[in-house]
């Protein structure tokens, strides 16, 4: 059986940040996709929020307070928006070039928002760009990374880490794998809304007995191209782009919450890209992919939006050294971590703020690493037996539907997923009424019955994306499960979570919510600043 110090589930930035600052500081790390390497995720989509113009970190943190409506646990957000000119740095002299002014510095602009400007990107090369330096990093620190590795169970002994169990894609064999530690950064469910994929690491932690934290909230973006899958940065209303309605009106507002709440409320809103000047050039690949995907040329012509499902806030609970805390900010589901859009880390509250996003993943990533090849010098293999034994259930438990004769008589894959995103558009299309978040948990009980005999065309398990897609839907079923018993338990409407029996906010519902995959709710406090007081007091 193989054994390493530290695991990590994802490719993405939070990922690629955590396995390489655990490798380099000693510990023996394996990083593992369900898919193939290099895909990353869209955190770095708006960029970086940095305050290099600032004179410290107040106006950043104030600001994120606000937009996450008083929900944030104001020490990580002081401690997470400190360190963001050094995760900037480390993105520059890895080799990211951002735009730059006059001067030659990192060029910065107000986001929706933020009351200065402080968001740094590469245009519409921030993802790309940012996703090869961090894989370069990955390689000089000697981390091992390997792809189509489906993670299919997390181990564990009274919930502390033994190993996993995953299904390796490429030899058709399930595996199991021992570990000091498990970080899991592979990102939220936000795909479940717009028929894409999800990350598979929040949904294993969820079946292990971890209650995930803040899952009612779900944010949007105005910025999503109509009648496609496409989504436009909000950093490019930085350079000169404009958001508008039908009549050439401009649209603003102060968070992004509140923007989307103006777009629906105006009618079909526009990005008018046509007087960005010389600003085109940072852009001219998202230029070029809308006109491909929609026919339209943006030099010339204003392009159609939506609001869309962007980012899930919700995710495994985590502390500021990102381990996965279960109840009690003092009881840690041991040697489990979290990074990324898989955590919830405090930082984002009931709303995000443009450029937290990779801020998080950053930041969260670098501590989850560093804590975590800390952590496992003194720590020993443990329980190899249970081990062992899980791994025999996964491939007694393991059965593929896909004989001719039940072909004609049980479910595909397609059915289900078409219900299953009717289910989460309704949820996230506007307020819910109790009887409409029970209605819908009903109508989920009775998609993940029926996916229990989904057909398979493919039966072997080498390259078997069907089998891979019905993993990711199930997973999709119970996170969405938790996601609306969440909103079912918070009785008020505040940020993104809209509630039509309860439209003000709440000031007894400042704390957040948990629940397990067994529909338990629960509660855990919000985080003050230094010495128990608050950074900013909830207004």
């Amino acid at each position: 059986m193989e054994a390493w110090d530290i695991i990590v589930i994802g490719d993405g930035p939070a990922a690629l940040r955590s396995a390489a600052q655990s490798a380099k500081h000693g510990a023996k790390t394996l990083l593992i996709s369900s898919s193939a390497l290099g895909g990353g995720d869209n955190s770095a989509l708006d960029g970086l929020a940095a305050p290099i113009q600032e004179m410290n970190n107040r106006g950043h943190r104030e600001d994120t307070i606000k937009s996450g409506y008083f929900l944030c646990d104001q020490d990580i957000v002081a401690s997470k928006t400190s360190s963001a000119i050094d995760e900037m740095n480390h993105l520059e002299k890895s080799g990211v070039v951002f735009s730059r002014d006059s001067k030659g510095l990192p060029s910065t602009h107000k986001g929706i928002g933020h009351n200065s400007p402080r968001l740094v990107d590469a245009g519409d090369a921030s993802i790309r760009d940012i996703q090869q330096v961090l894989e370069e990093q990955c390689m000089k620190h000697g981390v091992v990374r390997r792809s189509d590795q489906l993670p299919v169970m997390l181990v564990e002994t009274n919930q502390k880490v033994d190993g996993i169990v995953t299904l390796d894609m490429i030899n058709g064999q399930f595996v199991a794998i021992q570990t000091k530690a498990l970080i899991i950064a592979d990102g939220g469910f936000e795909g479940l809304f717009q028929g894409t994929s999800i990350g598979f690491g929040m949904d294993l932690a969820l079946q292990a007995g971890m209650p995930l934290r803040g899952m009612e909230f779900i944010a949007k973006t105005p910025l999503g191209v109509a009648n496609s899958k496409l989504t436009i940065s909000s950093s490019i209303l930085g350079y000169g782009a404009s958001l508008c309605n039908a009549s050439g009106d401009a649209l603003s507002a102060d968070t992004m919450t509140d923007l989307c709440e103006v777009v629906l409320e105006s009618g079909p809103a526009v990005l008018d890209g046509r007087d960005m000047g010389d600003n085109k050039t940072w852009w001219s690949s998202v230029f070029r992919t809308v006109k491909s995907a929609t026919g339209v040329d943006m030099n010339k012509f204003t392009i159609g939006l939506e609001n869309r499902v962007n980012q899930t806030i919700g995710g495994i609970p985590t502390d500021e050294h990102g381990r996965a805390v279960v109840g009690s900010w003092a009881r840690w589901f041991t040697g489990l971590y979290a990074a990324g859009d898989s955590a919830c880390s405090g930082l984002n509250g009931a709303g995000t703020l443009p450029g937290n996003r990779l801020l998080d993943s950053l930041s969260g990533g670098n501590n989850a690493g560093t804590h975590a090849a800390q952590w496992v010098k003194t720590q020993s293999f443990a329980n190899t037996e249970n081990i062992v034994n899980m791994l025999q259930s996964c491939v007694d438990n393991h059965h593929i539907t896909g004989d001719q004769e039940s072909a004609e008589t049980v479910r595909r894959i397609g059915s289900i997923n078409s219900k299953l995103l009717d289910i989460a558009t309704k949820f996230t299309s506007g307020p819910n009424s109790a009887e409409e978040l029970s209605n819908y948990l009903a109508e989920l009980s009775t998609a993940a019955e029926v996916a229990q005999t989904i057909h398979l065309d493919q039966t072997s398990l080498v390259a078997n994306t069907n089998l891979v897609a019905k993993y990711r839907m199930q997973a999709g079923i119970r996170l969405l499960t938790c996601s609306i018993r969440s909103s079912l338990a918070r009785n008020e409407s505040r940020g993104v979570h809209k509630r039509a029996d309860f439209k003000d906010e709440n000031p007894e519902l400042i704390h957040h919510i948990t629940v397990d995959n067994e529909g338990n709710v629960g509660t855990l406090a919000l985080r003050k600043g230094q010495k128990d007081n608050w950074v900013l007091a909830p207004q």
